[in-house]
């Protein structure tokens, strides 16, 4: 891109800027009226651009308005300026000098926990950073930059540029946020009537040179159990540090009564980390009435010093520490890549969850259709705080991807894609800073509200997945004009329905014989085909070779491939066993399939037996999506409620054919379920007569659990009375509706209900008077590139709420027209759709051959730890992203995966079609 400021930034500054201060001076008085002097509370992104990964380190530096403390690109100061009317900028542009090796002197081990500084964890090691500071002051089409500091400036503007000069940044606001969100404590319910037994009188020495594990003898990671006085080890962690796991063996072993457990070597006369074993808290907490307790077993807080690190601190420093190269390839010399769409993200706190759902996400060209080529109109038509709009945050991200704009001019051929820690932040700089891609103003937004995914802590990538197309779906409801195609005939799609699909549900009564399709209208709308791995049909794996290498041998013989080194040795399914943890178990694809798409067993009620009875219940594809994204069930709880990961080889193929698994419908020699008759009871003069009776039975199951009658009924009208798996997602969907509990309104032949989503419409419920539209929320959806006709009918059918109508008329962009003649006649097609039961909506359909371009991996034990590493297909060619490595591979991790992406062969690849 052509930098725009160019165009119109003449610097005016000489050495001594004398000139250029006197030339400034009226500008700078006129404008000092809209400074403030930054709290250490304000966000100042000071760190890099709002709209790109440009930064103090880019060549062309950052620009912060002094007014908004905002930064900016060389290319965007120029919007920001004419959009606030703002004349005054802080250009900070700082260098990294390399420092010259000093070959007499070595690096030594961090010793302290410390980021920075003598003894800690040395950032930006191998370079030294000359920082430049100036004034800009834009004066018409010219702009005068003026070098600080100046003697010559107002003391007051000075003041406020040194404050921004001095304040830490969002970068760091962002990051301990990060933290911060992983030691929320709340106080336990338990420490206020806290049992504690101690018949035998025992006493905990004041010296902790006497404490040690009761079951292990160890001295380190000790935790006390307030109520029982047991000195037990703390929980390992995943990948085997940590401690003996003897204080977590207790509190079970004792009945689990006994939840509240300190670490000794934490508590001052300040506090204590407080652990709570209880499942319903299960995190460090807040014993109010901790020194009363600990003096119970004769400890004096206001004599003990700290000896050990608190949570915290460990979680720190293992996430700073931690080399990742151990469990990915081991060296393994890769050739490393770089250019446009081969650029890694920095790991900002295990954040690779994130960066291989984006990488996957991005390498889409409906994606890039939208995000990366509409980048000038999204940016052009962003909010007054870009921060907060995710099109903004997501192009951004695409550009920083996909462009060529942070692509480093050169690379060495080949590099180890695994010889720097992955995991950390602020490691050595593999590369200089201009070129970071750091997704931490993305991962804010799209995290910010949610008690998990805006946190530090690792995550389910899948869970991700979903989550973030929900996100992006909702900020689209209102900002897809911005990223679409222009001038596309028909409304724009949300860019999550290339993922969505229908699925068929057929029910056949195991008694009568007779079956019952949801049609289109009630049929769940998925966006992840999650298949279950059978371990029953499980077998040794035997390989090509006439004999067999485990897993184990093949370490212990150097034949270990990349395939198997991306394993743990962990048991295939739970067991304990030397056998089982050798032998590497296989199970095929096909077994994957057929436990998902073969029937299962539920009960509903049968008209023709007349009460509730056991019927078989299966599953097809209604339509095939354009991306399908694949997950293997590898996760499941043992019986002994123990997370266990199914590491065996699954032959998932490069090219899936799923045409046989299309749903068929109704076939020739099937009865179908006998339906009330509308059309009977609407000519003997019932205009009202519901079109269709509620499964009482079906209600009874749902009340049985503990909902409302009335939100069980509306489940069961919403769902057309299908089984109680999809009723009960609909009421998780619409449990906190404000309507859910009011009796519903029945569907009736003159209308249908309003009941599915939440809130009843009046032009549902047979009553053909228009309802009074809101002016401002027309002028909004009209905004959006729909006319008023559509609007109105959108608004009449959701009863003024602009969410729901801008639903709506996404839901029926395929037929538009016609459900807008519905509503203005006085026969709505109902409420908009929603993300379970998803009437009208018009899923993207084709051939079901598709072919794979993706696979996310998971290393580690569970979901909650470990690394997730993404291969993506460009071009033919097989790339591993992890992080902010990228290198080409040989060998793909086809048979480990934990989420696979693929293509379906006859997709458009673009929204225009």
């Amino acid at each position: 891109q052509t930098p725009k400021v160019q165009r119109y930034l003449t610097f005016l500054s000489s050495n001594s800027s004398v000139m250029s201060v006197e030339l400034a001076l009226p500008t700078i008085r006129a404008e000092m009226r809209k400074l403030k002097i930054p709290h250490t509370s304000d966000k100042v992104y000071k760190d890099e651009c709002v709209f790109s990964f440009d930064s103090p380190f880019s060549d062309d530096g950052l620009y912060v308005n002094l007014s908004t403390f905002k930064g900016y690109g060389k290319d965007y100061v120029e919007k920001d300026r004419v959009n606030t009317g703002n004349k005054l900028y802080l250009h900070l542009k700082w260098t990294q000098v390399e420092k010259k090796a000093d070959l007499s002197v070595t690096e030594a081990e961090p010793s302290k926990l410390a980021i920075g500084v003598a003894g800690g964890f040395m950032t930006e090691a191998s370079y030294d950073i000359v920082k430049e500071h100036f004034l800009v002051v834009f004066d018409g089409n010219n702009a005068i930059s003026i070098a600080l500091p100046n003697q010559e400036l107002p003391e007051f503007v000075s003041n406020v540029l040194q404050a921004i000069i001095d304040h830490d940044g969002m970068k760091s606001n962002l990051q301990v946020a990060t933290w911060d969100a992983d030691n929320e404590k709340f106080v336990s319910k338990y420490a206020k009537d806290l049992v504690q037994l101690n018949p035998e009188g025992k006493r905990i020495p004041q010296d902790p040179k006497l404490w040690k594990d009761e079951a292990t003898g160890a001295t380190e990671n000790l935790w006390l159990n307030l109520s029982t006085g047991f000195i037990g080890g703390g929980r390992k962690n995943w990948d085997g540090t940590g401690g003996s796991g003897s204080a977590l063996e207790h509190y079970h072993a004792t009945g689990s009564k006994y939840p509240l457990a300190v670490k000794l070597g934490t508590i001052t006369p300040h506090g204590a980390d407080v652990w709570s074993y209880a499942p319903e808290e299960d995190n460090l907490v807040i014993d109010p009435h901790l020194a009363e307790h600990l003096s119970f077993w004769g400890i004096d807080v206001m004599k003990l010093e700290k000896t050990d690190k608190t949570m915290g601190e460990l979680e720190v420093s293992h996430n700073m520490t931690y080399d990742w190269s151990r469990i990915l390839s081991e060296g393994e010399e890769l050739e490393v890549v770089s250019g446009p769409g081969l650029l890694g993200l920095r790991n900002i706190g295990s954040s690779c969850y994130l960066n291989s759902v984006m990488q996957s996400i991005l390498a889409i060209p409906e994606v890039q259709e939208r995000y990366l080529m509409q980048h000038e109109n999204i940016v052009q038509s962003a909010p007054t705080d870009p921060t907060e709009d995710l099109s903004a945050q997501l192009s951004k991200l695409a550009v920083g991807v996909l462009s060529s704009r942070y692509v480093p001019p050169s690379l060495p051929s080949t590099q180890s894609t695994a010889s720097t820690s992955a995991g950390e932040e602020g490691g050595k700089v593999a590369n200089l800073e201009k070129y970071v891609l750091a997704p931490r103003m993305f991962k804010h937004l799209v995290g910010k509200g949610h008690s998990e995914f805006s946190s530090g802590r690792q995550q389910d990538v899948s869970e991700y997945f979903q989550y973030f197309l929900e996100v992006l779906s909702r900020a689209e409801r209102v900002s897809l004009p911005r990223v679409a195609l222009p001038g596309a005939v028909a409304a724009p799609k949300p860019t999550a329905s290339i993922f969505e699909y229908h699925t068929q549900v057929r029910y056949q009564c195991n008694t009568s014989g007779e079956v019952k399709y949801l049609t289109q209208g009630q049929q769940t709308l998925f966006n992840m085909l999650d298949l279950p791995v059978p371990l029953d049909q499980a077998v040794p794996y035997v390989p090509d070779s006439p004999t067999p290498v485990t897993t184990k041998r093949a370490r212990l013989e150097g034949k270990e491939s990349e395939d198997t080194k991306m394993q743990e040795d962990t048991p295939t399914s739970g067991g304990d066993s030397a056998t089982e943890k050798e032998v590497e178990q296989f199970i095929p694809f096909e077994a994957c399939l057929q436990s998902y798409f073969s029937p299962e067993r539920v009960d509903m009620f049968s008209p023709a037996v007349g009460a509730v009875s056991a019927c078989s219940k299966t599953q097809r594809f209604a339509t095939f999506p354009r991306y399908l994204m694949v997950k293997m069930s590898r996760y499941y709880v043992s019986t002994n409620w123990v997370q266990q990961k199914i590491t065996a080889r699954i032959d998932v193929p490069e090219h899936l054919d799923l045409r046989a698994y299309r749903g068929a419908g109704p076939q020739s020699d099937e009865k179908l379920m006998a339906q009330v008759d509308e059309t009977a009871a609407a000519g003997a003069g019932a205009v009202d007569v519901p079109a269709f009776q509620v499964d009482e039975g079906l209600v009874i199951q749902l009340t049985s659990m503990g909902f409302s009658e009335n939100g069980c009924r509306r489940a069961a009208i919403a769902t057309h009375n299908a089984d109680p798996e999809t009723a009960m997602n609909w009421i998780f969907e619409h449990m906190e509706d404000a309507d859910f509990n009011d009796p519903p309104v029945m569907p009736t032949s003159g209308g249908s209900s309003g009941n599915g989503g939440g809130n009843n419409s009046a032009s549902a419920t047979g009553n053909n008077t228009a309802v009074a539209v809101d002016p401002e929320a027309v002028s909004i959806l009209t905004s959006m590139g729909y006319s008023e006709e559509q609007v109105s009918a959108a608004l009449q059918a959701t009863d003024n709420n602009i969410e729901r109508a801008a639903d709506w008329l996404f839901s029926h962009a395929d037929d538009l027209d016609a459900a807008v003649a519905q509503v203005l006649s006085g026969a709505s097609s109902g409420a908009g759709a929603t993300s379970t039961t998803c009437a009208g909506v018009q899923a993207d359909d084709g051939e079901g051959k598709y072919s794979l371009i993706g696979i996310i991996s998971h290393l580690g034990k569970n979901t909650d730890h470990g690394h997730y590493v993404c291969h993506l297909k460009k071009d033919g060619q097989w790339l591993l992203f992890n992080d902010e490595k990228v290198g080409k591979c040989t060998k793909v991790p086809l048979e480990y995966g934990f989420m696979y992406l693929y293509r379906r062969d006859d997709g458009p690849g673009t929204f225009a079609l």
